[in-house]
């Protein structure tokens, strides 16, 4: 997947509220539910006494069930009651920054991705406006992991920073933002098992800008296609055997079960060759089980950075007379790749889960295909 990358800013703390630090989320009763999400699990957004609202985040990176990070959505000089104890972030933020590629293409999906002032992974991001920015200087890399840049970072007076985990908290990041009083708020697309789960947070975004109903009605529009390409996929004939990635430093990783990748295969009426690992975390596989898995497989996809038959035959000469290779159906989510090897199937396609489940299904039944042109995918030739 395309790396995500934390990061840090940092900003005048005249000209934000912050509120204490985030913890594990405030025991302080809400109102209602104002939005439930329909296919995400991981937030839900809940009402004030006041115009304010609540960004409940309930699965902050993956493995925290149970953890909670509440974001106060201050409208109207409002402050958050006393004992809160998570971040207050004003709404409708002018200057944001990124962490990871796919906040860009939510921010971008409700019209606010030209406040965008500083990103992490330049090199990997796709969005136009953005990589024009950064051409022209307006918009600046902030650094990754361990190496943030706090003076660009100062420079840069974020309104707010949006930050992910990933094998835990991101306490490093966390803790520094707080110091310096940086409002932040953990985002958790990647942490969905469905593809349509990770497209709400769409609506997130959009309660953080001021626009949650025009950004429903985008959710809406593309759950409705989805589950109509879905539907569809439920009477075609045959599931084509799927077989995923390939080995990355000779450790051959697949997808578990419940991943996303695995529920978009089968959304596309197809069948993963690799069952048997139960939970969403990806486990190793020997060698010897690789080549009993590709030797069923039907397809082979997301096989890493290769972009050539040529090439990954190369790597895994023993695959050259699987019958996937023999009928050139590998297919790699890099269509849309950026110079240094970057891929918009990890940013836009977080969003628009219908195009890549259209692709999918071009891919896997192309005689159901409809015309469509592939997106994010790409044949190896």
């Amino acid at each position: 997947m395309q790396r995500f990358v934390g990061y840090i800013l940092l900003m005048m703390a005249s000209l934000l509220l912050v509120g204490c630090p985030a913890g594990g989320g405030a025991e302080l009763e809400w109102g209602e539910v104002i939005y439930a999400p329909h296919s995400a699990r991981g937030y839900e957004i809940v009402a004030t006494e006041g115009t304010s609202t609540v960004l409940r985040v309930l699965s902050p990176w993956p493995g925290s069930e149970g953890v909670v990070k509440e974001v106060f959505i201050s409208r109207d000089g409002e402050k958050a009651p006393q004992g809160f104890r998570g971040m207050t972030v004003k709404s409708n933020p002018r200057r944001i920054v990124c962490m990871s590629s796919s906040h860009l293409a939510f921010l971008d999906a409700v019209g606010c991705v030209e406040r965008v002032v500083g990103v992490s992974g330049a090199d990997y991001i796709s969005n136009s406006t953005v990589t024009e920015g950064l051409a022209e200087g307006s918009v600046r890399e902030v650094g990754y992991d361990a190496n943030i840049n706090y003076e660009v970072l100062a420079s840069l007076r974020p309104d707010v920073v949006f930050i992910y985990g990933t094998t835990g908290e991101n306490g490093s990041m966390s803790a520094k933002l707080t110091e310096l009083g940086i409002p932040y708020i953990y985002i958790a697309d990647h942490t969905e098992l469905t593809p349509l789960g990770k497209s709400e947070w769409v609506v997130a975004f959009g309660e953080v800008m001021d626009c949650r109903e025009d950004a429903e009605e985008l959710f809406g529009d593309i759950a409705e296609r989805y589950e109509s390409l879905r539907l569809a996929a439920l009477s075609f004939e045959g599931r084509p055997k799927v077989m995923l990635n390939s080995p990355y430093k000779d450790i051959w990783f697949v997808p578990a079960d419940d991943s996303y990748v695995v529920r978009l295969i089968e959304d596309a009426g197809g069948e993963y060759v690799c069952r048997g690992g139960g939970g969403s975390l990806s486990r190793p596989i020997s060698g010897e089980s690789a080549y009993v898995f590709l030797a069923q497989a039907d397809y082979w996809l997301h096989p890493n950075e290769f972009e050539s038959l040529e090439a990954l035959v190369a790597n895994n000469p023993k695959f050259a007379n699987t019958k996937v290779i023999r009928a050139r159906r590998v297919y790699n989510c890099n269509a849309r790749r950026t110079e240094a090897g970057g891929s918009d199937f990890w940013e836009s396609g977080a969003l628009r889960a219908d195009i890549v489940l259209a692709d999918m299904i071009a891919i896997l039944h192309p005689e159901m295909a409809q015309g469509h042109t592939l997106y994010y995918y790409k044949q190896l030739r």
